[in-house]
């Protein structure tokens, strides 16, 4: 199995960039791998060299595949930069599609260019939270088995929190626990103190505020939207004389439409997080290194909202060029110089 030794070059110990470096390190190894790290002169004759920078890197020639981690370009010295690496490397890994198809407009090699989004460091997703605050009387005029059929048909609903306020919910939460859905039922007393701002304080911890009543409309949904909470809720009576409602339905069908809608975005985010992790992201540039991995970059990310090209976009917002970025890049033209002296006297 090939030994593989990631390039910090010093200055990004530290930076989120060393951090995903101590995440692939740790997959790698758990994969049976001998991986270490370290600057340039710390290479001991690994096959793979993956160096973690491009602005002053130089491909060590002992080295089976030589792969290089681009990140971004300011402005024009940094396009100069990276034409100082093209045709040098065996890979191209960027931290995104966009930044590839970047490199490719740019003249790189299509077949050597790889990009992929940025693997995630967190581990905790908020569960989605929606509300429902009124009294539930059980004679179906607060729509309570509308939302249990839509949980009985969506086994997808188990992902969500109902937060209850008001009495008589019981009947209803014990079917949601049977549905194994999650829930929270405040049944506070009106004699509670502070009753009102409790519930007020409960509101701004949710993520939507929902009125499935066809009654005319509820209080409450003024509260939730003086507290900016998006509103899902009935298009009846006073409801519809708020401005701008996020979620409306007037029937269980429209309603169940109008659920979906909100699921879908709650498990979209849920995949993006479980397919972004950095196990998977190692996998990946391992897959690039074996020559196993397709590189085909999609139309939407190419797409631009106001330029015709990636290309033009990025050079349309390059950074003024300042004397100390001028002087910045003097430095890692000498330093690229010196790397690539030292590797040839090291060969020798």
């Amino acid at each position: 199995m090939e030994r593989i030794f990631i390039v910090n070059y010093g200055y990004n110990k530290g930076w989120i960039i060393d951090k995903l470096a101590q995440d692939m390190q740790r997959v790698f190894q758990s994969l049976g791998y001998q991986c270490r790290r370290g600057e340039l002169n710390d290479y001991e004759g690994e096959e793979i060299c993956y160096h973690l920078q491009h602005h002053w890197t130089t491909p060590i020639p002992q080295a089976k595949h030589n792969s290089v981690f681009y990140t971004h370009t300011i402005n024009v010295l940094g396009e100069m930069d990276l034409e100082s690496i093209k045709g040098k490397f065996d890979s191209y890994i960027c931290m995104s599609p966009e930044d590839a198809q970047y490199l490719i407009e740019l003249g790189f090699d299509k077949e050597k260019v790889y990009g992929r989004t940025l693997p995630i460091r967190n581990s905790y997703i908020k569960p989605l939270s929606l509300g429902i605050f009124s009294q539930c009387k059980g004679d179906g005029v607060k729509k309570e088995e509308w939302l249990l059929d839509y949980c009985r048909n969506n086994p997808d609903s188990i992902n969500l929190n109902f937060v209850f306020i008001g009495a008589g919910w019981e009947n209803v939460c014990v079917e949601l626990s049977k549905l194994g859905c999650s829930f929270e039922w405040h049944n506070a007393s009106l004699k509670l103190p502070f009753e009102y701002q409790f519930q007020i304080n409960k509101l701004s911890t949710l993520d939507y505020y929902i009125y499935m009543g066809m009654d005319g409309g509820a209080m409450g949904t003024y509260d939730a939207y003086a507290m900016d909470v998006p509103l899902c809720v009935a298009f009846d009576g006073f409801h519809k004389s708020i401005p701008n409602l996020d979620y409306t339905f007037d029937n269980e069908q429209s309603f169940f439409e109008q659920m979906d809608i909100i699921l879908k975005k709650h498990m979209q985010r849920l995949t993006f997080f479980t397919t972004h992790t950095p196990e998977n992201y190692a996998k990946w540039i391992l897959n690039v290194w074996k020559g196993e991995q397709t590189n085909t970059i999609s139309e939407y990310e190419k797409k631009c909202l106001s330029y015709h090209t990636v290309l033009e976009k990025k050079r349309d917002n390059y950074f003024i060029l300042t004397r100390s970025g001028l002087r910045a890049f003097i430095t890692r033209r000498l330093m690229q110089y010196k790397q690539n002296r030292e590797l040839k006297n090291k060969k020798k």
